[in-house]
C-alpha cells in the first residue's frame, strides 16, 4: 500500500511537509515552516525555547511526533527517544524557501536530503553567513574536561556533524528504495526549484512545488506540465497560492519598468527586493546596465554569487561577484572602524570588525562603502534591505533620489507596519515626498488563476489535491475529482 500524510502545506500557504510511505520506503517531500501556524504562537521576541524547541513544537502541533525523525541530541534531551534507528529514507526538497525547508535543522543528520545544487548552495549561504544548520548540524550537550579539570561545553568544530546531502540532476530519474523520483525544474522566485513525479508501487504522484509562467524559466514549467500529462498521474499535488489573482506582469516587465524609473532619476536609485531571489537581482542588474549605472549589492548576496560562480554547472547563470557592473557594499562593522584612523587601530582590528565570511570582500576591487555612494549617487542602483535602512544615514540620499520596492505587498499587520517603517525612512531623507514617489514593482513567484488552471488541465491527473493554498474552491472548479485534506490527514492509494 502507498499512503500520503499531509503534516503541513494544506489549507495554508507554505509549511509543506508531505509524508510518503510505499512498501518499506518512507520519505518526506519538503520540511518547511508555516508562517501562519508559527505566527499563532511565536513572534520576534517569543520563540521556541532553544534546546527544548522540539517539546514546544510538539505541544503546539507544529511538528509531527515521529520517532527517529529528529536530531538525537534534541530528542534525548526532551525524552523523545533518540537511540532508535530512523525509518525515514530521505527528504525530497523542492527548493530552499523557508516555508519548504526551514525545519531541516531539526532533523537527524543521517537522513539524506535530496536537493538541486542551487538549493544546496542557498542553504550553504544561510549556514555560512548566519547561524543556521542546514548542511552541518552542531551537536548540543557535548561536554569535555578542560585543562583546569573543569567540565566545559564543547563548541565549534568539536560539535560539527555534516548532513547527508545528495544532489540530484534536473530531469534525471533516481530511486529511493521502492520509489522512483523524477526531479523536473520549474519557474519560481528562487533558483533551483524542482517539481517531482514519483512512481510508487501503487501509482504515480506529482508535486508541482511552487511555480509560475511569468518568470525567466517559463519553458521549464511548461515542460513539467507536459511530463505530467505523459505520466498518467493518479494524484497531482497542485499549489494555488495566488489562484484567486488576476494575470500579472512578467519578470522582464520588472526589468523594463525599473530601467524607466532609473532613467528619470537624477540622484541615487535605492531598491529593495528578496535578498536570495537571484532572478530579481538579475532584473536590477540588467536595469543598471541599461541605465549606465552599477548595481550595489550587500555582502550576503555577494557570497551567494560567489558560491554560484564557483560551481562548474551554474557559472554564468548570474553575474559573478567581481562583475564590472556589480559593486559590493561594505557597511560599518562592529566597531565602526571603516572611516577611522587605522594607524591608531591597525589593519588587523579593521578586519576583525567583520565576520570571517565577510573579510574577503573587503579586498575585492569592486568593494565600495558609503563614501563612494555618497559622492557619486547618480552612478548607482543601491540595494538597501529593510533591515539595513540605517546605512542611509551615512549615504544621505541627494535631492532627486528614488526608491523602488520590489517585494510582495503586505498581507498582514506585521508587514503593513514594516512597510510603514520603510516609508518613514524614505520621507525622512526626502526620497518620498508624495504617494506617487512610492514605486512598487513586483511579480510573485506563484502563478495566477489562469496559470494554475493551465497546470491542472494540462497535467490530466486522475485526482487533484490542493496544496499551498487557502482557496481550494478554484481547484474544484477546474477538476472533477478534487480531494481536499486537513493537516495530519492521510490518504491511501
Amino acid at each position: 500500500m502507498t499512503s500520503l500524510t499531509f503534516h503541513g502545506g494544506v489549507n495554508d500557504i507554505g509549511g509543506n511537509k508531505f509524508l510518503v510511505k510505499d512498501k518499506d520506503t518512507t520519505l518526506f517531500m519538503d520540511f518547511g515552516m508555516s508562517f501562519s501556524q508559527e505566527g499563532q504562537f511565536f513572534s520576534q521576541f517569543l520563540n521556541a525555547r532553544g534546546s527544548n524547541a522540539l517539546e514546544d513544537m510538539f505541544e503546539l502541533g507544529i511538528l509531527p511526533k515521529i520517532k527517529g525523525l529528529y536530531r538525537r541530541d534534541y530528542a534525548k534531551h526532551v525524552g523523545f527517544g533518540g537511540d532508535e534507528e530512523t525509518q525515514v529514507d530521505g527528504i525530497l526538497l523542492t527548493h530552499a524557501h523557508v516555508d519548504h525547508c526551514a525545519y531541516i535543522p531539526y532533523l537527524r543528520e543521517d537522513i539524506p536530503i535530496y536537493c538541486s545544487e542551487e538549493s544546496k548552495l542557498i542553504m550553504q549561504n544561510f549556514d555560512e553567513t548566519g547561524t543556521d544548520q542546514y548542511l552541518t548540524l552542531k551537536e548540543k550537550f557535548k561536554v569535555y574536561e578542560n585543562n583546569r579539570g573543569e567540565i566545559s561545553r564543547a563548541i565549534g568544530d568539536k560539535v560539527k556533524v555534516p548532513r547527508n546531502i545528495k544532489i540530484f540532476e534536473s530531469g534525471k530519474e533516481f530511486n529511493i528504495d521502492s520509489i522512483s523520483v523524477q526531479p523536473l525544474p520549474v519557474d519560481h522566485s528562487i533558483a533551483g526549484v524542482h517539481a517531482f513525479i514519483l512512481q510508487t508501487s501503487n501509482g504515480m504522484i506529482g508535486n508541482t512545488a511552487d511555480l509560475r509562467f511569468h518568470g525567466r524559466r517559463s519553458k521549464d514549467t511548461e515542460k513539467f506540465v507536459e511530463k505530467c500529462s505523459e505520466s498518467s498521474l493518479d494524484y497531482l499535488l497542485c499549489e494555488g497560492t495566488r489562484v484567486d489573482a488576476p494575470p500579472s506582469i512578467t519578470e522582464y516587465d520588472v526589468e523594463d519598468k525599473v530601467a524607466d524609473i532609473v532613467n528619470n532619476t537624477k540622484g541615487l536609485a535605492i531598491c529593495g527586493y528578496p535578498i536570495r531571489d537571484l532572478d530579481r537581482l538579475l532584473s536590477f542588474y540588467e536595469s543598471a546596465k541599461k541605465t549606465n549605472r552599477d548595481l550595489v549589492i550587500d555582502m550576503k548576496q555577494a557570497y551567494l554569487l560567489k558560491l554560484f560562480h564557483a560551481s562548474e554547472n551554474l557559472r554564468g547563470q548570474y553575474p559573478s561577484p567581481t562583475d564590472n557592473n556589480i559593486k559590493i557594499y561594505v557597511p560599518r562593522g562592529s566597531w565602526g572602524l571603516l572611516d577611522k584612523n587605522l594607524e591608531m587601530f591597525s589593519d588587523r582590528q579593521f578586519y576583525m570588525d567583520y565576520a570571517e565570511w565577510q573579510r574577503e570582500f573587503l579586498d575585492y576591487p569592486n568593494a565600495v562603502d558609503y563614501r563612494d555612494i555618497k559622492q557619486n549617487q547618480n552612478n548607482f542602483i543601491f540595494f538597501c534591505s529593510d533591515f539595513k535602512l540605517q546605512d542611509l544615514i551615512d549615504i544621505k540620499p541627494d535631492y532627486g533620489s528614488t526608491y523602488i520596492r520590489s517585494l510582495t505587498e503586505p498581507f498582514d499587520l506585521e508587514m503593513e507596519l514594516k512597510e510603514e517603517q520603510v516609508k518613514n525612512w524614505m520621507v525622512h531623507f526626502g526620497v518620498l515626498k508624495k504617494e506617487e514617489d512610492w514605486h512598487q514593482i513586483h511579480v510573485s513567484g506563484h502563478g495566477d488563476g489562469e496559470q494554475i488552471k493551465h497546470v491542472i488541465e494540462g497535467s490530466n491527473a486522475k485526482k487533484l489535491i490542493p496544496i499551498h493554498t487557502q482557496h481550494d474552491e478554484y481547484h474544484k472548479k477546474w477538476h472533477s475529482n478534487v480531494v481536499s485534506v486537513k493537516q495530519h490527514e492521510s490518504i491511501s492509494m
